[in-house]
Protein backbone atom coordinates (compact mmCIF):
# COMPACT_ATOMS: atom_id res chain seq x y z
CA UNK A 1 0.00 0.00 0.00
CA UNK A 2 1.31 3.44 -0.98
CA UNK A 3 0.45 6.42 1.21
CA UNK A 4 0.67 9.99 -0.17
CA UNK A 5 3.52 11.52 1.80
CA UNK A 6 4.36 15.15 0.90
CA UNK A 7 7.65 16.01 -0.75
CA UNK A 8 9.51 17.31 2.33
CA UNK A 9 8.68 14.11 4.26
CA UNK A 10 9.92 11.93 1.40
CA UNK A 11 13.09 13.99 1.18
CA UNK A 12 13.68 13.72 4.93
CA UNK A 13 13.29 9.94 4.82
CA UNK A 14 15.68 9.79 1.87
CA UNK A 15 18.31 11.95 3.57
CA UNK A 16 18.31 9.74 6.64
CA UNK A 17 18.26 6.38 4.86
CA UNK A 18 20.95 7.47 2.40
CA UNK A 19 23.32 7.66 5.37
CA UNK A 20 22.60 4.08 6.33
CA UNK A 21 19.93 4.73 8.99
CA UNK A 22 16.31 3.59 9.22
CA UNK A 23 13.56 6.18 9.07
CA UNK A 24 9.74 6.08 8.94
CA UNK A 25 6.75 8.36 9.10
CA UNK A 26 5.08 7.40 12.36
CA UNK A 27 2.10 7.88 14.64
CA UNK A 28 -0.87 10.09 13.93
CA UNK A 29 0.09 10.94 10.36
CA UNK A 30 0.10 7.24 9.40
CA UNK A 31 -3.21 6.74 11.20
CA UNK A 32 -4.80 9.64 9.34
CA UNK A 33 -3.41 8.67 5.94
CA UNK A 34 -4.81 5.17 6.37
CA UNK A 35 -8.19 6.77 7.08
CA UNK A 36 -7.95 8.91 3.95
CA UNK A 37 -7.50 12.14 5.93
CA UNK A 38 -4.77 14.69 5.33
CA UNK A 39 -2.63 14.94 8.48
CA UNK A 40 -2.09 18.25 10.25
CA UNK A 41 1.57 17.41 10.78
CA UNK A 42 4.10 14.67 10.17
CA UNK A 43 6.40 12.94 12.65
CA UNK A 44 9.38 10.83 11.70
CA UNK A 45 11.19 8.24 13.79
CA UNK A 46 14.73 7.22 12.94
CA UNK A 47 17.42 4.81 14.07
CA UNK A 48 19.94 7.62 14.48
CA UNK A 49 20.74 9.64 17.60
CA UNK A 50 20.09 13.41 17.71
CA UNK A 51 23.63 14.32 16.68
CA UNK A 52 23.27 12.04 13.65
CA UNK A 53 19.97 13.71 12.79
CA UNK A 54 21.86 17.03 12.85
CA UNK A 55 24.40 15.61 10.40
CA UNK A 56 21.66 14.43 8.02
CA UNK A 57 20.21 17.93 7.81
CA UNK A 58 23.32 20.10 7.95
CA UNK A 59 22.56 23.51 6.48
CA UNK A 60 18.85 23.34 7.31
CA UNK A 61 17.18 25.22 10.13
CA UNK A 62 16.83 22.93 13.16
CA UNK A 63 15.43 23.34 16.66
CA UNK A 64 16.26 20.93 19.49
CA UNK A 65 12.65 20.83 20.69
CA UNK A 66 13.05 17.72 22.83
CA UNK A 67 16.69 16.85 22.63
CA UNK A 68 16.70 14.96 25.95
CA UNK A 69 14.13 12.59 24.46
CA UNK A 70 15.81 12.50 21.08
CA UNK A 71 13.60 14.96 19.16
CA UNK A 72 14.84 17.52 16.66
CA UNK A 73 12.50 19.71 14.62
CA UNK A 74 13.76 20.28 11.09
CA UNK A 75 12.31 22.99 8.88
CA UNK A 76 12.50 21.50 5.39
CA UNK A 77 11.14 23.53 2.47
CA UNK A 78 8.91 25.42 4.89
CA UNK A 79 7.47 22.29 6.55
CA UNK A 80 8.34 21.61 10.21
CA UNK A 81 9.14 17.93 10.78
CA UNK A 82 9.65 16.41 14.23
CA UNK A 83 12.32 13.73 13.88
CA UNK A 84 12.85 11.52 16.92
CA UNK A 85 15.40 8.81 17.54
CA UNK A 86 14.05 5.29 18.14
CA UNK A 87 13.87 5.01 21.90
CA UNK A 88 12.87 2.79 24.79
CA UNK A 89 11.58 4.38 27.99
CA UNK A 90 12.73 3.57 31.49
CA UNK A 91 10.49 3.44 34.57
CA UNK A 92 7.82 6.10 35.16
CA UNK A 93 8.23 6.79 38.88
CA UNK A 94 6.09 9.98 38.79
CA UNK A 95 3.28 8.38 36.78
CA UNK A 96 3.82 10.83 33.93
CA UNK A 97 7.33 10.91 32.52
CA UNK A 98 10.01 8.26 31.97
CA UNK A 99 12.89 8.47 34.42
CA UNK A 100 15.27 7.73 31.59
CA UNK A 101 15.33 7.28 27.85
CA UNK A 102 17.52 4.82 25.99
CA UNK A 103 18.10 5.34 22.29
CA UNK A 104 17.84 2.14 20.29
CA UNK A 105 18.23 0.87 16.73
CA UNK A 106 14.99 -1.13 16.92
CA UNK A 107 11.76 0.16 15.39
CA UNK A 108 9.84 -2.52 17.29
CA UNK A 109 11.11 -1.19 20.63
CA UNK A 110 10.09 2.32 19.67
CA UNK A 111 6.57 1.31 18.62
CA UNK A 112 6.09 -0.84 21.72
CA UNK A 113 6.34 2.18 24.04
CA UNK A 114 3.49 4.08 22.33
CA UNK A 115 0.04 4.57 23.81
CA UNK A 116 -2.60 3.16 21.43
CA UNK A 117 -2.42 0.72 18.56
CA UNK A 118 -3.77 3.22 16.03
CA UNK A 119 -0.88 5.54 16.94
CA UNK A 120 1.78 2.80 16.86
CA UNK A 121 2.19 2.28 13.12
CA UNK A 122 5.09 3.36 10.91
CA UNK A 123 5.37 3.78 7.16
CA UNK A 124 8.05 4.04 4.50
CA UNK A 125 7.29 3.83 0.78
CA UNK A 126 9.71 0.99 0.08
CA UNK A 127 8.59 -1.06 3.10
CA UNK A 128 4.91 -0.22 3.42
CA UNK A 129 3.10 -0.03 6.75
CA UNK A 130 4.74 -1.57 9.82
CA UNK A 131 1.92 -2.61 12.15
CA UNK A 132 3.05 -4.83 15.02
CA UNK A 133 0.03 -4.41 17.34
CA UNK A 134 -3.07 -4.60 15.17
CA UNK A 135 -3.54 -0.89 14.59
CA UNK A 136 -5.01 -1.31 11.09
CA UNK A 137 -7.56 -3.80 12.38
CA UNK A 138 -8.49 -1.44 15.19
CA UNK A 139 -8.91 1.35 12.64
CA UNK A 140 -11.28 -0.86 10.68
CA UNK A 141 -13.16 -1.78 13.86
CA UNK A 142 -13.11 1.87 15.02
CA UNK A 143 -11.73 1.13 18.49
CA UNK A 144 -9.13 2.67 20.79
CA UNK A 145 -6.94 -0.03 22.34
CA UNK A 146 -3.74 0.26 24.34
CA UNK A 147 -0.49 -1.14 23.02
CA UNK A 148 0.13 -4.22 25.17
CA UNK A 149 -1.24 -4.25 28.71
CA UNK A 150 -3.62 -1.34 29.31
CA UNK A 151 -3.00 -1.10 33.06
CA UNK A 152 0.72 -0.92 32.44
CA UNK A 153 0.29 1.87 29.88
CA UNK A 154 -1.93 3.94 32.19
CA UNK A 155 0.27 3.28 35.21
CA UNK A 156 3.26 4.58 33.25
CA UNK A 157 1.50 7.77 32.19
CA UNK A 158 -1.90 8.70 33.64
CA UNK A 159 -2.45 11.34 30.97
CA UNK A 160 -3.10 8.49 28.54
CA UNK A 161 -6.46 7.96 30.28
CA UNK A 162 -7.62 11.35 29.06
CA UNK A 163 -5.93 10.87 25.70
CA UNK A 164 -8.03 7.73 25.24
CA UNK A 165 -11.17 9.79 25.77
CA UNK A 166 -9.94 12.52 23.46
CA UNK A 167 -8.97 10.15 20.64
CA UNK A 168 -12.29 8.33 20.96
CA UNK A 169 -14.09 11.67 20.57
CA UNK A 170 -11.79 12.93 17.82
CA UNK A 171 -12.06 9.75 15.72
CA UNK A 172 -15.61 8.86 16.80
CA UNK A 173 -14.35 5.44 17.96
CA UNK A 174 -15.34 3.28 20.90
CA UNK A 175 -12.89 2.27 23.62
CA UNK A 176 -12.01 -1.42 23.70
CA UNK A 177 -13.33 -3.14 26.90
CA UNK A 178 -10.03 -4.02 28.59
CA UNK A 179 -8.74 -0.51 27.91
CA UNK A 180 -11.97 0.95 29.33
CA UNK A 181 -11.73 -1.20 32.47
CA UNK A 182 -8.17 -0.07 33.07
CA UNK A 183 -9.16 3.58 32.61
CA UNK A 184 -11.84 3.27 35.27
CA UNK A 185 -9.66 1.28 37.64
CA UNK A 186 -6.78 3.76 37.44
CA UNK A 187 -8.73 7.01 37.11
CA UNK A 188 -7.50 8.11 40.54
CA UNK A 189 -4.03 8.48 39.03
CA UNK A 190 -5.28 11.53 37.14
CA UNK A 191 -4.34 13.49 40.27
CA UNK A 192 -0.73 12.99 39.10
CA UNK A 193 -1.42 14.98 35.93
CA UNK A 194 -0.95 18.75 35.97
CA UNK A 195 -4.11 20.84 35.71
CA UNK A 196 -2.73 22.37 32.52
CA UNK A 197 -2.52 19.00 30.76
CA UNK A 198 -5.93 17.89 32.05
CA UNK A 199 -7.41 21.13 30.74
CA UNK A 200 -5.66 20.81 27.40
CA UNK A 201 -7.06 17.33 26.75
CA UNK A 202 -10.58 18.15 27.92
CA UNK A 203 -10.79 21.39 25.95
CA UNK A 204 -9.51 19.66 22.82
CA UNK A 205 -12.03 16.84 23.29
CA UNK A 206 -14.97 19.24 23.61
CA UNK A 207 -14.43 20.41 20.03
CA UNK A 208 -15.63 17.11 18.57
CA UNK A 209 -19.29 16.14 17.99
CA UNK A 210 -18.68 12.68 19.51
CA UNK A 211 -17.45 14.17 22.82
CA UNK A 212 -20.81 14.06 24.69
CA UNK A 213 -21.28 10.36 23.99
CA UNK A 214 -17.76 9.56 25.18
CA UNK A 215 -18.09 11.68 28.33
CA UNK A 216 -21.48 10.17 29.09
CA UNK A 217 -19.95 6.69 28.85
CA UNK A 218 -17.14 7.62 31.28
CA UNK A 219 -18.59 10.00 33.89
CA UNK A 220 -16.40 8.46 36.60
CA UNK A 221 -13.27 9.29 34.61
CA UNK A 222 -14.55 12.81 33.90
CA UNK A 223 -15.19 13.50 37.60
CA UNK A 224 -11.75 12.16 38.51
CA UNK A 225 -10.30 14.71 36.09
CA UNK A 226 -12.71 17.49 37.15
CA UNK A 227 -13.47 17.01 40.86
CA UNK A 228 -14.92 20.54 41.15
CA UNK A 229 -17.60 19.88 38.56
CA UNK A 230 -21.05 19.70 40.25
CA UNK A 231 -22.67 16.30 39.55
CA UNK A 232 -26.13 17.83 39.09
CA UNK A 233 -24.81 19.95 36.18
CA UNK A 234 -23.35 16.96 34.31
CA UNK A 235 -26.48 15.64 32.59
CA UNK A 236 -27.68 19.09 31.41
CA UNK A 237 -24.17 19.85 30.17
CA UNK A 238 -23.93 16.60 28.21
CA UNK A 239 -27.41 17.11 26.79
CA UNK A 240 -26.53 20.60 25.58
CA UNK A 241 -23.28 19.35 24.06
CA UNK A 242 -25.23 16.77 22.08
CA UNK A 243 -27.18 19.55 20.40
CA UNK A 244 -24.10 21.37 19.10
CA UNK A 245 -22.45 20.94 15.70
CA UNK A 246 -18.92 20.74 17.16
CA UNK A 247 -15.79 22.71 16.33
CA UNK A 248 -16.45 25.81 18.45
CA UNK A 249 -14.55 25.66 21.78
CA UNK A 250 -16.32 28.65 23.37
CA UNK A 251 -19.75 27.27 22.55
CA UNK A 252 -18.83 23.77 23.72
CA UNK A 253 -17.36 25.00 27.00
CA UNK A 254 -20.41 27.16 27.68
CA UNK A 255 -22.71 24.22 26.94
CA UNK A 256 -20.86 21.94 29.35
CA UNK A 257 -20.87 24.56 32.12
CA UNK A 258 -24.18 26.32 31.50
CA UNK A 259 -26.03 24.55 34.34
CA UNK A 260 -23.32 25.31 36.93
CA UNK A 261 -24.06 27.90 39.58
CA UNK A 262 -21.77 30.92 39.53
CA UNK A 263 -19.36 29.65 42.21
CA UNK A 264 -19.06 26.22 40.60
CA UNK A 265 -18.62 27.86 37.20
CA UNK A 266 -15.68 29.88 38.49
CA UNK A 267 -14.09 26.80 40.10
CA UNK A 268 -14.43 24.79 36.91
CA UNK A 269 -12.91 27.56 34.83
CA UNK A 270 -10.07 27.84 37.32
CA UNK A 271 -9.43 24.12 36.84
CA UNK A 272 -9.72 24.22 33.04
CA UNK A 273 -7.64 27.38 32.66
CA UNK A 274 -8.83 28.36 29.19
CA UNK A 275 -7.33 31.39 27.49
CA UNK A 276 -8.67 34.71 28.74
CA UNK A 277 -10.57 35.25 25.48
CA UNK A 278 -12.11 31.76 25.56
CA UNK A 279 -13.05 32.13 29.22
CA UNK A 280 -14.70 35.51 28.61
CA UNK A 281 -16.72 34.15 25.70
CA UNK A 282 -17.83 31.06 27.61
CA UNK A 283 -18.82 33.03 30.73
CA UNK A 284 -20.78 35.51 28.64
CA UNK A 285 -22.64 32.72 26.84
CA UNK A 286 -23.37 30.72 29.99
CA UNK A 287 -24.50 33.85 31.85
CA UNK A 288 -26.90 34.91 29.10
CA UNK A 289 -28.17 31.42 28.34
CA UNK A 290 -30.86 31.00 30.97
CA UNK A 291 -33.33 33.69 29.83
CA UNK A 292 -33.93 33.83 26.05
CA UNK A 293 -34.96 37.29 24.93
CA UNK A 294 -38.23 37.85 23.09
CA UNK A 295 -38.00 38.07 19.33
CA UNK A 296 -38.35 41.87 19.36
CA UNK A 297 -35.43 42.22 21.80
CA UNK A 298 -32.92 40.30 19.67
CA UNK A 299 -31.35 43.53 18.33
CA UNK A 300 -30.60 44.52 21.94
CA UNK A 301 -28.75 41.25 22.37
CA UNK A 302 -26.90 41.86 19.12
CA UNK A 303 -25.87 45.31 20.31
CA UNK A 304 -24.65 43.93 23.64
CA UNK A 305 -22.83 40.80 22.45
CA UNK A 306 -21.96 41.34 18.80
CA UNK A 307 -22.85 39.17 15.82
CA UNK A 308 -20.66 36.12 16.54
CA UNK A 309 -21.61 35.79 20.21
CA UNK A 310 -25.29 36.35 19.47
CA UNK A 311 -25.23 33.55 16.92
CA UNK A 312 -23.50 31.28 19.43
CA UNK A 313 -26.02 32.15 22.13
CA UNK A 314 -28.99 31.32 19.92
CA UNK A 315 -27.36 27.98 19.07
CA UNK A 316 -26.68 27.32 22.77
CA UNK A 317 -30.23 28.14 23.83
CA UNK A 318 -31.58 25.77 21.18
CA UNK A 319 -29.18 23.03 22.34
CA UNK A 320 -30.32 23.59 25.96
CA UNK A 321 -33.97 23.25 24.98
CA UNK A 322 -34.74 26.89 25.77
CA UNK A 323 -35.67 27.62 22.16
CA UNK A 324 -37.39 25.41 19.63
CA UNK A 325 -35.79 24.93 16.23
CA UNK A 326 -38.33 27.35 14.75
CA UNK A 327 -37.72 29.96 17.45
CA UNK A 328 -33.96 29.71 16.94
CA UNK A 329 -34.39 30.19 13.19
CA UNK A 330 -36.63 33.21 13.78
CA UNK A 331 -34.05 34.83 16.04
CA UNK A 332 -31.26 34.13 13.55
CA UNK A 333 -33.35 35.80 10.84
CA UNK A 334 -33.97 38.76 13.18
CA UNK A 335 -30.20 39.12 13.62
CA UNK A 336 -29.67 39.09 9.88
CA UNK A 337 -32.50 41.60 9.37
CA UNK A 338 -31.01 43.98 11.96
CA UNK A 339 -27.62 43.80 10.28
CA UNK A 340 -29.08 44.27 6.80
CA UNK A 341 -31.05 47.33 7.95
CA UNK A 342 -27.95 48.87 9.50
CA UNK A 343 -29.55 49.32 12.91
CA UNK A 344 -27.32 51.27 15.32
CA UNK A 345 -25.55 48.63 17.40
CA UNK A 346 -23.67 51.20 19.48
CA UNK A 347 -24.56 54.63 20.86
CA UNK A 348 -21.89 56.12 18.62
CA UNK A 349 -23.88 55.01 15.58
CA UNK A 350 -26.81 57.22 16.58
CA UNK A 351 -26.88 60.41 14.48
CA UNK A 352 -27.47 62.48 17.62
CA UNK A 353 -25.07 63.19 20.47
CA UNK A 354 -25.14 64.30 24.04
CA UNK A 355 -24.50 67.87 22.85
CA UNK A 356 -27.71 67.74 20.80
CA UNK A 357 -29.67 66.68 23.87
CA UNK A 358 -28.06 69.36 26.05
CA UNK A 359 -29.17 71.90 23.45
CA UNK A 360 -32.71 70.57 23.91
CA UNK A 361 -32.54 71.16 27.65
CA UNK A 362 -31.27 67.83 29.01
CA UNK A 363 -28.60 67.93 31.69
CA UNK A 364 -26.59 65.64 33.94
CA UNK A 365 -27.44 61.93 34.02
CA UNK A 366 -30.62 62.60 32.01
CA UNK A 367 -28.44 63.01 28.89
CA UNK A 368 -27.10 59.47 29.09
CA UNK A 369 -30.50 58.01 29.97
CA UNK A 370 -32.09 59.72 27.01
CA UNK A 371 -29.43 58.50 24.59
CA UNK A 372 -29.89 54.95 25.87
CA UNK A 373 -33.66 55.23 25.53
CA UNK A 374 -33.36 56.48 21.94
CA UNK A 375 -30.95 53.65 21.17
CA UNK A 376 -33.38 51.08 22.55
CA UNK A 377 -36.31 52.57 20.62
CA UNK A 378 -34.31 52.48 17.39
CA UNK A 379 -33.39 48.85 18.00
CA UNK A 380 -36.69 47.42 19.20
CA UNK A 381 -39.58 49.69 18.21
CA UNK A 382 -38.74 50.77 14.71
CA UNK A 383 -37.89 54.38 15.51
CA UNK A 384 -36.07 55.57 12.34
CA UNK A 385 -32.37 56.03 12.95
CA UNK A 386 -32.49 59.49 11.45
CA UNK A 387 -31.42 62.69 13.13
CA UNK A 388 -34.72 64.60 12.83
CA UNK A 389 -36.84 61.63 13.97
CA UNK A 390 -34.60 61.05 16.97
CA UNK A 391 -34.61 64.71 17.95
CA UNK A 392 -38.41 64.87 17.74
CA UNK A 393 -38.67 61.82 20.00
CA UNK A 394 -36.11 63.39 22.36
CA UNK A 395 -38.25 66.52 22.56
CA UNK A 396 -41.13 64.41 23.88
CA UNK A 397 -38.82 62.90 26.50
CA UNK A 398 -37.42 66.21 27.74
CA UNK A 399 -37.86 66.67 31.50
CA UNK A 400 -40.53 69.15 32.46
CA UNK A 401 -39.27 72.48 33.69
CA UNK A 402 -39.73 72.99 37.43
CA UNK A 403 -42.55 75.38 38.34
CA UNK A 404 -41.69 78.95 39.21
CA UNK A 405 -41.54 79.56 42.92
Amino acid sequence: MTLPLPGPVLEALSRITSRGHEAYAVGGCVRDLLRGIKPHDYDICASCAPEEIHACFAGERMIDTGIRHGTVTVLLHGMPLEITAFRADGDYSDGRHPDSVRFTRSLAEDLRRRDFTVNAMAYRPDKGVTDLFGGRQDLRNRVIRCVGDAEARFTEDALRILRALRFAAQLDFTIEPSTARAMRALRGRLQLVSRERVAEELLRMLRYPAAPGILNAFPDVFFAAMPDFPPEAFAPGISALRGLPGGDPALALAALLHACEDDALRRCLTSLRPSKALEAQAVQLAGNCREPLAQAEVPLLLARLGEAQTGRLITLQRACGLLTEEEAEQRALRVRDALDKGLPLTLRQLPVTGSDLIALGFSGPAVGRALEALHRLALTEGLPCEREALLRRAESMRPAEPPLS
